[in-house]
């Protein structure tokens, strides 16, 4: 089990090239207003960075002595697994991050994930329900969100949901899974941070439209990404929700008044903008990552009994000093 997340991580990667090819979404558009195309990166990178950060502090707010870079490394390290069919390695690789470098308690983080993950969702639905109601997609999208928020919600706050969700979770992993009850205002702690993250992202997508039209997008068009990517989530048959997200997309750009090909073309450009995101905070995980075993080793040294630090400086070649005996 110690190389489970290697393999998962070379997986990610295989799957993430396979889906992409498959799907032709790496072309460029023309971009109008390249000011606002940059100044989305800039809030792209923010979401991401928010993301990995609420996940190193559920970690932490959980009991667990983790490090917030070494969280922070495992939800970016783990980031293009969720190419690989099924959506669940995602949440099971920054666990499965932690269980190998730290020694922690596999089923007990990895229902610590996908109570996150519920979380995560369920701040996506809330900002998606603004941009529905601004843009009058209340009839076509309001009753599905609807259901869906109201059984995320359950989920987190109520003990009866949490066991069936469980079990669930644990026929699919033919494992023994409990969701963590966790209190009603660390909940409301944590879907603070991932409703900036969604938040950044909305935000980041309003202004990466806007640079590839000519018209002017209204602000509220924006909340579209936190419906279609929650929606893209859900969508299991969909390895990155690859197809679904778009779909949403282009029906709530067509609802704020974006003729059907420009908005087949934003749609189309989130895929490869997000990518870069995806690209960016896999970057960002191998550096913790490297910053994290740095500190694993200066306070393990620090730890270390003088009798095993002569020890070893022994072994390297080192005379010992007799200081004249």
């Amino acid at each position: 089990m110690k190389n489970w997340f290697r393999i998962l991580f070379y997986a990610s990667l295989l799957f993430l090239v396979i889906a992409l090819i498959r799907a032709d979404y790496l072309r460029i558009p023309t971009i109008v207003k390249p000011l606002r195309l940059v100044l989305s990166f800039l809030f792209l990178f923010l979401g991401f960075g928010l993301n990995t950060l609420a996940w190193a502090r559920a970690v932490q707010e959980a009991g667990h002595p983790v490090p917030l870079r070494a969280g922070m490394a495992s939800g970016g390290l783990s980031v293009f697994a969720k190419y690989i069919p099924g959506k669940i390695w995602v949440i099971m690789g920054r666990a499965e991050y932690l269980c190998r470098h730290y020694g922690l308690g596999r089923n007990h983080l990895g229902s610590l994930s996908f109570d996150a993950q519920f979380v995560a969702l369920w701040t996506a639905l809330l900002l998606g329900t603004i941009g529905i109601l601004n843009l009058g997609g209340l009839e076509i999208y309001g009753l599905g969100v609807l259901l869906v928020f109201v059984l995320l919600s359950l989920v987190i706050y109520t003990p009866l949901a949490q066991r069936v969700a469980g079990g669930l979770a644990g026929r699919l992993f033919r494992k023994n899974i409990e969701l963590p009850k966790i209190p009603f205002f660390r909940v409301l702690h944590l879907a603070l941070y991932y409703g900036l993250n969604w938040m950044a992202w909305c935000v980041g997508f309003w202004l990466m439209a806007g640079s590839l039209l000519e018209s002017p997008l209204p602000f509220s068009a924006g909340f579209s990404f936190g419906l279609a990517g929650s929606l893209g989530i859900l969508a299991v048959f969909a390895p990155g929700g690859l197809g679904v997200r778009e779909g949403v997309l282009i029906g709530m750009l067509s609802l704020a008044g974006i003729g059907l090909t420009e908005a087949n073309t934003v749609a189309l450009a989130s895929r490869l903008w997000f990518l870069l995101g995806e690209l960016f905070v896999f970057l960002l995980g191998l550096a913790l990552q490297g910053r994290a075993r740095k500190g694993q080793r200066a306070k393990a040294e620090r730890n270390e009994p003088p009798s095993r630090k002569n020890r070893t400086q022994l072994s390297e070649g080192e005379s010992p000093d007799y200081n004249g005996a």
